[in-house]
């Protein structure tokens, strides 16, 4: 089964340009999710962003994700959270947020860690970074928990292009910087991504 396209916005992407984006790449491909990233935005900064997004995204039927405060979830109205923190980070989000709305565990240490936070009932199990090039590391990591485990996965490839990108297995292939940046568009790079996963899923 081909992966489905997790997108990652970039953490100083303002409201107006971030939405363009995303128009640009639903054109290109359908789109399972969409990250938005705190990075080291004010909150009041990064509410706004929030509020500006979700909407548009949820519209064409695109789950949004935030970082942050699980009681944030409801009040800005998005779809779930994503944990880039521990097992108890993990846990008080589930506990939170469950079944309502969706919890994703990210910065995965070791086969161990993301046993323990699979363990706590995660929607997906997060593989690799929020930017930069993809970890090998993480690559077999991806690889091994979609052999074996139920919890749908996402292999971050921030950087990935058609001739890097693969999804081992995973459900999701999270992509970021290497599409919004893309010198030839959003939409053709992300275009060229989603054949090359079709062709070798």
């Amino acid at each position: 089964m081909t992966a489905q396209i997790f997108l990652i916005a970039s953490p100083d992407v303002d409201a107006t340009a971030c939405t363009r984006m995303l128009d640009e790449a639903l054109a290109a491909s359908p789109v399972a999710a969409l990250l938005l990233p705190r990075g080291s935005r004010p909150e009041g900064s990064y509410k706004a962003l929030v509020k500006a997004v979700a909407p548009r995204a949820q519209a064409a039927g695109v789950a949004v994700l935030i970082e942050g405060d699980p009681g944030q979830v409801r009040t800005l109205g998005v779809d779930g959270i994503h944990v880039e923190g521990g097992v108890n980070e993990v846990r008080a989000a589930t506990q939170a947020l469950k079944p309502d709305f969706i919890v994703g565990a990210g910065r995965i240490a070791s086969r161990h860690d993301a046993m323990s936070k699979g363990e706590l009932g995660p929607d997906y199990i997060f593989f690799g970074p929020l930017a930069g090039p993809r970890d090998p590391e993480q690559r077999e990591m991806a690889r091994w928990w979609a052999e074996i485990m139920e919890v749908p996965s996402v292999l971050s490839d921030p950087a990935a292009t058609a001739e890097t990108a693969t999804s081992e297995g995973a459900e999701f292939i999270g992509l970021g910087e290497s599409v919004w940046t893309a010198s030839e568009g959003v939409t053709a790079r992300l275009e060229a991504i989603a054949r090359a996963l079709e062709a070798n899923p």
